[in-house]
């Protein structure tokens, strides 16, 4: 799994007419079609307003819901993708492509598979 964080203030200023904007969705046009027609890309996915997210957390009485992401963190989760690669190497090189061009946080994380990472 590939989420991609991006900086929280970004979030809200952003202009979607930009030539930087523009040249963001056009990386992961092509990063897109180039994983699907690798057979890859599983599926990706941008989410939804960071202002809507709801956090919910265990307490002494029981689950308890706060507003927001991570009340603290000045980056916000804003989309993630499934990727199936060959290996975790090929799968950092995709992320390091993204970093590259787009210049947000990414993390690889494999889904499944033995919880000490020994796939």
């Amino acid at each position: 799994m590939m989420p991609a964080y991006t900086n929280k203030a970004g979030w809200e200023d952003v202009d979607y007419s930009s030539a930087e904007f523009q040249a963001m969705c056009a990386f992961y046009e092509e990063l897109g079609t180039e994983l699907t027609a690798s057979g890859e890309l599983v599926l990706t996915e941008g989410l939804g307003e960071p202002a809507l997210t709801r956090t919910i957390r265990r307490s002494d009485g029981g689950p308890v819901v706060s507003d927001g992401p991570y009340a603290e963190s000045k980056e916000v989760l804003a989309s993630f993708a499934i990727l199936d690669c060959v290996s975790h190497d090929r799968a950092l090189a995709i992320a390091a492509r993204v970093v590259d061009a787009i210049g947000d946080t990414v993390e690889i994380r494999p889904i499944g598979g033995d919880p000490a990472g020994q796939q």
